[in-house]
């Protein structure tokens, strides 16, 4: 089997994050932060070095900023439902996830917000200055699409939120760990992300960092195994945002997927990822019943004629190759490419994938294509 699908889960996952997971279900469970005794204590340590493991990752202030969550959509739930709490004018991208496009929805609705989508194809500085409005109170988006990879410059994100007043929340879900971050150089008011997908941690993990050591709007609230005696959660983070117990398996492996691309590093992840992404891309494009589509963060989505591509999804499946086909829950990035009726296949890669796996998949595809 070739698994191509990394932009929805990674796998397989390093041998040093199954080691690290079967330690800790094996020696140290415990509840974290809820007890005193020594498997309880051990696992809230080392839940408190992932946190620092991100926090390095990203050059964040510090390890209390950071707080976990289920995944990414739980993340970027409670970042925007904490900064929009009154009727304002949001300015996002073309190509968001439904993960930023349903909360901007569900708070027009509730309290009468409105949501602008620039331009990605255009001069990204150009676009904000146009979407700009005297009601405009911040820009919400992803940095990387997850449907063909199209990239937004941080930098320049981050310098127009400070140069007009706006707060900035970015989804990091498919930049991190395919990028560098560095919140030091390019500041932002809060980033989300999972641990799931180029972290190489397990399902069931996500975290937000937030700039702000306190929290603001509470939407969760429940034990946070500290002041217990308050009928208010913690206004400090990172137990202001985090009610009940945590995911500790999954936090952990969280934690053994950053250590994994620290020794590796994340220019050389980055270059292999472009030069495999690129090599199919030159491959397919070149195949008459196929349109490809431009590539970037290790993905590539492409359609073989008019099939629905859950229909080339099912063929390649057949020949042992995982991708995923549909809409991939961002139909505003299918309404750039035009095939929002269609959906897309989508070939996403790990560091893990080689060179083979991707011809492999040419091979198969061009076959596909050769007898419809």
């Amino acid at each position: 089997m070739i698994y191509l699908d990394n932009a929805a889960t990674s796998f397989p996952k390093p041998r040093a994050v199954i080691r690290d997971l079967n330690f800790c279900l094996k020696k140290y469970c415990g509840n974290p932060g809820r007890s005193s005794h020594k498997l309880s204590i051990k696992a809230i340590e080392e839940i408190y070095n992932t946190r620092e493991l991100i926090a390095e990752m990203i050059d964040a202030e510090g390890a209390e900023h950071i707080i976990f969550t289920y995944n990414a959509t739980y993340a970027l739930n409670i970042a925007i439902k904490s900064y929009v709490s009154e009727k304002c004018h949001i300015i996002t991208s073309d190509f968001e996830h439904n993960s930023v496009i349903r909360p901007l929805e569900s708070l027009k609705q509730s309290l009468g917000v409105e949501y602008s989508l620039i331009d990605t194809a255009k001069d990204i500085r150009t676009e904000l200055n146009k979407a700009l409005r005297p009601d405009t109170k911040g820009i919400i988006c992803s940095i990387c699409s997850n449907v063909f990879g199209r990239s937004l410059p941080l930098s320049v994100l981050s310098e127009f939120a400070k140069t007009n007043s706006l707060f900035l929340i970015i989804d990091a879900s498919q930049a991190l760990g395919h990028m560098h971050i560095d919140l030091k150089k390019t500041p932002c008011d809060a980033l989300c992300a999972p641990g799931h997908k180029s972290l190489f941690g397990i399902q069931g993990c996500g975290f937000a960092y937030f700039k702000d050591k306190y929290r603001r709007k509470c939407l969760i609230e429940g034990g946070s195994g500290a002041n217990s005696i308050d009928k208010e959660m913690p206004m400090l983070l990172p137990e202001g945002y985090e009610a009940g117990t945590l995911s500790t398996p999954a936090i952990i492996s969280l934690g053994a997927g950053i250590r994994f691309i620290n020794k590796i590093g994340l220019d050389e992840i980055s270059s292999k990822l472009n030069a495999m992404t690129q090599s199919l891309y030159d491959r397919l494009r070149y195949i008459k019943e196929i349109d490809a589509y431009p590539v970037g963060c290790g993905l590539l989505s492409f359609n073989i004629k008019d099939i629905s591509s859950s229909v080339i999804a099912k063929e390649l499946d057949n020949a042992g190759i995982c991708v995923r086909g549909g809409l991939h829950c961002a139909p505003s990035a299918h309404k750039i490419l035009g095939t929002l009726g269609q959906g897309a296949v989508r070939a996403s890669l790990s560091y893990l994938n080689s060179q083979g796996d991707i011809e492999y998949l040419y091979k198969v595809t061009r076959e596909i294509a050769n007898k419809i």
